[in-house]
Formats: C-alpha cells, sequence, structure tokens
C-alpha cells in the first residue's frame, strides 16, 4: 500500500483563500481590461482536504504576452477613419466657402505588444476558531509589475472629395491643396502623439487587493464566500497608455466557491489521492475613476477546474470566462456603452516538495473569445510556504 503524501499545511490553509481570491491584477473595461484576472485562478490546492489554521504566504511570478486587442466584433482594433471639412474659405479668400471639400482619411492600422511581468505577494491568516462551522481567512495581495508596450498605429494621408475642378483658377486650387496638407499633418501629428503615449517602459506597484473570507470543508465538498476590495494604491497617470495600476476607483467583488473530492476513500488526507473538481462565481463592483470621469462595467467571473493527485504531482486544467453585465459610462466612455468579454483556457502542473510545507504550480493561459479586451497568453508559477 502506497500512503497518500502529506500535503503542506500552508497549502492546506491557502487553498480555500485562492478559491476566492484572485493572484492576478488586471485592470477595468476602461483601456480593454477588466480588475479581474483573465488568468485562471484554480491550481494544484483544491486538491488539498483539510484546512489548517495560522499564518500563510504565497509569491506568484507571472510573465504575460499580450499581443492584440480586439473591438466589439472580436476584430482587431484600428486607428479610425474620418472625414474632415475643409477650411477653405479663408484661404481661398472665399472663393471656395467652408466645407465645400473634404479629407476622407481611411481607417489605419494597429501593431500592438506588450510583455508584462508580475510579482504578487500575498499573506494572510486564517483563525483557529470555528464560526458556524467554517473558518474565517484574511489576506492582503500586493502587486509589483513591470510593462513594456509597443504600440504603433500607421493611417495613410487622406485625399480631398470631391476632386478639385480643373477650371479652378490655379491659385484657387493650390490653396486648397495647402489646407488639405495642413489637416493631413495635424491628422499624423495625433496618431504620433497617441503613440508617444502608449510606447512606454512602466514598472512600479500595483492596486491593493483586501480579502476575507469564510471557508467550511465538510466530508468531500468545501465551501468558500467571501469578498474582496481594490484599493487604487497603484502607480497610475492617466495620460501614459500602460500603468501597474488600475485607475482612481475601487472595485468590489463578492464570490462563492466550491470544490469536491470524487474519492471518498481518501476523503480524510492532507491530499485527495484521485480526482477533484471546482468551480467559482464571483461579481464586481466598480466605482467610478476620478481622473477620467470613466466608470467600467459591473462584470461576472466563472471559473471551473479539475485535478488529478499523482503522488506528489497533480496535473489539471481550469477553463474561465468573464462577462461585463452592464455598460461602461461616464463622459469619457465611447458612445453606446462598451462591454468587456473574455475566457481562457490553461493547464496546471504542481508539485509537493517532499517532507516541505511547500510546493510550487505552473499553469499556462490562452485567452480566446475576447470582445473588446485586450488578448494574451501568460504562464505563472506560485510559489507557496507555510510560514
Amino acid at each position: 500500500m502506497n500512503p497518500t503524501p502529506s500535503y503542506p499545511r500552508q497549502l492546506q490553509a491557502l487553498s480555500g483563500v485562492m478559491l476566492a481570491v484572485c493572484a492576478l491584477q488586471a485592470q477595468a473595461g476602461e483601456g480593454y481590461k477588466l480588475r479581474q484576472s483573465a488568468v485562471g485562478l484554480f491550481g494544484g490546492e483544491i486538491a488539498a482536504a483539510a484546512d489548517n489554521p495560522g499564518f500563510f504566504g504565497t509569491a506568484a511570478l507571472t510573465t504575460v504576452s499580450i499581443y492584440k486587442v480586439v473591438d466589439d466584433a472580436g476584430n482587431n482594433i484600428v486607428v479610425p477613419g474620418r472625414a474632415v471639412p475643409l477650411p477653405t474659405g479663408t484661404p481661398t479668400r472665399g472663393a471656395v466657402p467652408d466645407g465645400t471639400y473634404t479629407l476622407n482619411v481611411a481607417p489605419g492600422s494597429i501593431a500592438f505588444d506588450q510583455d508584462q511581468t508580475q510579482l504578487n505577494l500575498l499573506g494572510g491568516y486564517m483563525t483557529e476558531s470555528s464560526y458556524a462551522g467554517g473558518r474565517f481567512a484574511f489576506a492582503v495581495n500586493v502587486p509589483l509589475i513591470k510593462q513594456s508596450r509597443s504600440f504603433v498605429p500607421v493611417q495613410v494621408l487622406g485625399t480631398v472629395s470631391p476632386t478639385p475642378n480643373a477650371a479652378l483658377p490655379a491659385a484657387v486650387r493650390g490653396a486648397i491643396s495647402a489646407v488639405a496638407t495642413a489637416v493631413n499633418n495635424q491628422v499624423q501629428a495625433g496618431v504620433a502623439a497617441q503613440a508617444a503615449s502608449q510606447n512606454v517602459d512602466v514598472s512600479g506597484v500595483g492596486d491593493t487587493e483586501l480579502s476575507a473570507v469564510w471557508i467550511r470543508h465538510q466530508d468531500r465538498l468545501k465551501v468558500v464566500a467571501g469578498m474582496s476590495l481594490y484599493l487604487p494604491t497603484g502607480k497610475y497617470d492617466k495620460a501614459r497608455g500602460p500603468n501597474p495600476g488600475f485607475g482612481n476607483f475601487y472595485t468590489l467583488r463578492p464570490g462563492v466557491a466550491v470544490s469536491y473530492s470524487l474519492n471518498p476513500g481518501h476523503k480524510n488526507e492532507a491530499w485527495d489521492a484521485g480526482v477533484t473538481i471546482a468551480g467559482r462565481v464571483s461579481v464586481g463592483f466598480n466605482t467610478t475613476n476620478k481622473d477620467t470621469d470613466y466608470r467600467s462595467g459591473n462584470f461576472v467571473y466563472l471559473e471551473g477546474g479539475i485535478v488529478k493527485v499523482m503522488g506528489n504531482w497533480a496535473v489539471g486544467a481550469n477553463l474561465l470566462t468573464i462577462q461585463q453585465i452592464t455598460d461602461d459610462s461616464g463622459s469619457a466612455a465611447p458612445a453606446g456603452g462598451s462591454r468587456y468579454q473574455n475566457s481562457s483556457f490553461g493547464p496546471f502542473l504542481s508539485y509537493k516538495l517532499p517532507g516541505k510545507d511547500a510546493g510550487f504550480n505552473l499553469h499556462f493561459s490562452q485567452n480566446f473569445a475576447s470582445r473588446n479586451a485586450l488578448v494574451a497568453r501568460a504562464l505563472q508559477l506560485r510559489f507557496i510556504k507555510a510560514w
């Protein structure tokens, strides 16, 4: 008979907290981002069958490659086209009234790429005493973020419509051409200014997450209910594209999660040898960004996971989806509203260090079915250790 390995006390305590606490920061609907990670939360911790009180901590190192930004139809965003009425009245001394001719600028393309490295430091405490059959756990999550963005917009020069009549005096046609050139230069200067604000390398502390959860474990079923509050403590500049902080607003995210072991013969072991499934739902409520008058819509987060334990190793996968349920609003929000949607799938591999209160979780995640969102792939290594 092969004994089931003893799962670290830290992982046992953290398993419940991690069902309700997000380990990777992302931003809200403003800027095609939500304050909810589009990287799966579930890892090998969901196989822990016991909850031990005391202090716990974890460090998660995540590398993210954001390789495109998509619109409401899931297509790459573009530099919008425009039709600019030409102010020809003064240059032509009234011969051609303003608005007689238009500079038509076709939509342009955007090449987008962002590399992000993030270290999340999470610490907390699980109570010794039980309340209604469960224990409370409190946690603080502080992210340290480094971002490097490449943003290359390209927009071709506009053309005048209708074509100036050849019968016009040469001086008048020359004035129309000069006005069109000046407006084209203004358009190109705007595109260049947009690129300058986006092509930035930045690093700093992100927004702090405070969490409180209630955890009850009965037989093969674990139930976790709690709430997280995000504070605008991160480095943020509204005039800059990438930012470690989300902005000057708050997000409240209540949620509930469950995990269930499919192996009744191992329900009392520290790590359920066999298969465990888990599910999680949470709802996010955003306040208005005071710096931009932009309120990101509220959202729903759903995640499911499954893990198979084999000795000191565990392998599994998770699937998640995030959907805004209200439109973005405020004077800076797009007309007609905008709703973020993103899904992600990825496998994970966990390993418990033999004889140590420590373990690792390696997780790959790929976004899909994205709308009004950054699209990314991520690799996360999480190290968990008892204090």
